[in-house]
């Protein structure tokens, strides 16, 4: 159990810590394929690649020890805003987890959303506020117990969430 809490948190940082790393250090490999690698302060390391003619990027992330632990494929929307994520496990195989993305009215990314797979529990948001600025604050993580009955089914969509996440923030409120 801790092995698969240790891997879950890993894989989280990777999608939290994407947003920011897209377009940064990036390098081209003889394929043509645009990497970006990423080490970790316990030594693990996720490589992202961006490949012609797709919408979207994977991430492969490895352990300390070099053994993939795990694949995220990252979807694009035609503004290049990630729309959804499948993480498979190291057989790339299975998908284990699939999350999704919100935004607010001004294309800022305001809630993350990570789903077990293929019971489509939620068992995660990462939820970001704005200050008057613009500025995004560090994420707020809620995990969820992913064990027993108190995993929460969700019905409502995206959008709905989006606004009531707007409406409790008070980003009905324009600045400037």
């Amino acid at each position: 159990m801790a092995r698969m809490k240790k891997l879950f948190t890993m894989l989280c940082a990777c999608a939290v810590l994407l947003v920011p790393a897209m377009g940064q250090g990036v390098n081209l490999t003889e394929s043509g394929d645009m990497v970006r690698v990423m080490r970790h302060p316990d030594g693990s390391r996720s490589i992202y690649q961006r490949q012609a003619g797709w919408r979207g990027m994977r991430c492969s992330t490895y352990t300390p020890s070099g053994r993939l632990a795990a694949v995220n494929d990252y979807t694009e929307g035609k503004y290049g805003q990630l729309v959804g994520c499948l993480i498979y496990d190291h057989t790339r195989k299975n998908i284990i987890y699939k999350v999704s993305y919100g935004y607010d009215s001004r294309a800022r990314l305001v809630e993350e959303r990570m789903f077990s797979h293929p019971g489509k529990k939620l068992v995660q948001r990462v939820i970001y506020k704005y200050d008057s600025q613009g500025n995004r604050s560090k994420p707020l993580i809620i995990s969820l117990n992913t064990g027993g009955n108190n995993v929460q089914e969700i019905t409502p969509t995206m959008r709905d969430d989006v606004n009531q996440i707007n409406r409790e923030l008070g980003g009905g409120r324009r600045g400037r």
